[in-house]
Order: C-alpha cells, then structure tokens, then sequence
C-alpha cells in the first residue's frame, strides 16, 4: 500500500514496530504512537531508512485528549488508510482475586481505547475506503485459567468489532480482527500479574516472531480479510471453542489443577 497513511499504536516494540517497518519498507507515512517519544525514535529511524515517513506521536491511548491529538496528526498528512489498534496489555491472575481497579485500567487500555480510536479515525478512514486492524488474540475466543481477564477484553473487543464490521458494510472501511498465538516479545514479562508469574505457553503452540506476524497482517489488509488466525494452534483452539466446548472445559480445569500444584 503505497503512499498510504497507517497509525500504529503500540509502536514501540513487537508487533507494532515490525508493522511500521513493513509498512515504512512500501513508502508509507507511519504515524508512531506510544507512551514515550524516546522509544519510538529508533522505530521512526527504521521506517525513514527504509523509505517510508514516520511521524512520532507519543501519547497515552486511554486519554481522550490524547487519542483526539493522534488522529488529527493523522489527518494533517491529508488521509488515513489503517489504523492500527495493537497497543494493549496482558494480565495473569485468578479471576476470584481480580482486583477492581485492575480490570477497569485493562478494558480501558484493552477495549475503550481501540474503540475510541476507531470511532474517531471512521471519517477518514470512510474516505479512503480504509481498515481498522483490532489485535486481538486467541484469549479473544478460548479463556485459558488466569487469563480471565486478559481474556475478557478481547472477547468484548471481539464482539465490538463484529457488530462494527456489520454496520459499515457500505462504507468500503474494512475491519481486520487478527488473532495471534504465542508471539516472541516481552508481552508476558511487561503483564500485569497477582502472583508475580507470567503465563506458560500451552503445549504444541507455536511461537512466532513479531515479524512474522505482521507480514501476515500487512498481508491480511491487502486482500480485505475479515480475520486473521495466525498459526495453525491458533486456528485449532478457535474451531475446537466451537465445536467441542466440552472438551474444551475439560481442557481447561486439568491445566487449573496442574497450576494449583
């Protein structure tokens, strides 16, 4: 997608820094968000060095006034054509011991912040016939123990973005909801936790790099995919939640007994 305008928030690390490179890599103007502008500085140098333009625009996604300044910095450049939700945040923990204030800054950073930006990027986006790409994750369609409310706001980011992907049919704006397995970043070790321990990584799921999976999605934008299951665990897991929920339960209370060990 050339020339394109892409938001990417998120953008310092992972995911979201493979993305604005691939993105950088075909000429686009890649409009950088995360908390701090330090750590987006070496990612802009990466997207500039590989022909794109990069715009660094720190800021914290679960203050309006600062979701409002990202996407004016957006449309300065005259379009949007993505916007990227991928920052968000994992949490480990017992749901009988979720502290309140907890899961209320999660779906705040998790759920209300995507969906605030996707509300406020829906005009230019409508213009150009654009995506919103929602990160989500396989904890978006099966909860695993302790991940309840990591769990949690993916599934309600989920169904937000299955009822928005209904009401924009017409509008040519696209929504890609992309659900990856385990991902080698610092995701689990920057978690939120309650017993000072990050999740284990199921059996037979394979893990991928962050570049790995943002070819997939760059790729999954350019052919209008409504979803993407990055690996083939991934694509299990989905259809086993379906189709054997029974097997699924079962699953699910043999590995809350092994961690209770």
């Amino acid at each position: 997608m050339s020339a394109a305008t892409v938001v990417v928030t998120g953008a310092s690390r992972g995911i979201g820094a493979s993305l604005a490179r691939i993105w950088g890599a075909r000429g686009a103007t890649v409009v950088l968000s995360a908390r701090g502008a330090p750590a987006l500085e070496p990612v802009a140098r990466d997207v500039e060095r590989a022909g794109g333009t990069a715009i660094v625009a720190p800021g914290d996604v679960t203050r309006e006034e600062d979701r409002v300044r990202l996407l004016e910095r957006a449309r300065a450049t005259g379009r949007l054509d993505v916007l990227v939700n991928n920052a968000g945040r994992g949490f480990y923990g017992s749901v009988a011991r979720i502290p309140a204030g907890e899961l209320e800054a999660l779906f705040a950073l998790n759920v209300v912040a995507p969906l605030r930006l996707a509300q406020l990027a829906l005009d230019p986006l409508t213009r150009s016939g654009g995506t919103i790409v929602m990160m989500s994750s396989v904890a978006g369609v099966v909860a695993a123990p302790r991940l309840g409310a990591y769990a949690a706001t993916k599934f309600a980011l989920e169904a937000l973005s299955m009822s928005l992907r209904a009401e924009l049919v017409g509008t040519g704006v696209r929504v890609l909801v992309v659900r990856p397995g385990p991902v080698d970043t610092d995701f689990r070790e920057r978690a939120v936790t309650t017993d000072g321990h990050a999740g284990v990584r199921p059996r037979g799921a394979e893990v991928q790099t962050a570049d790995e999976v943002a070819a997939q999605v760059v790729a999954a934008v350019d052919r209008g995919a409504p979803v993407l299951e990055t690996t083939p665990f991934v694509r299990a897991a989905s259809a086993a939640a379906r189709i054997v929920p029974g097997a699924m339960r079962w699953i699910g209370a043999v590995m809350a007994s092994r961690g209770r060990r």
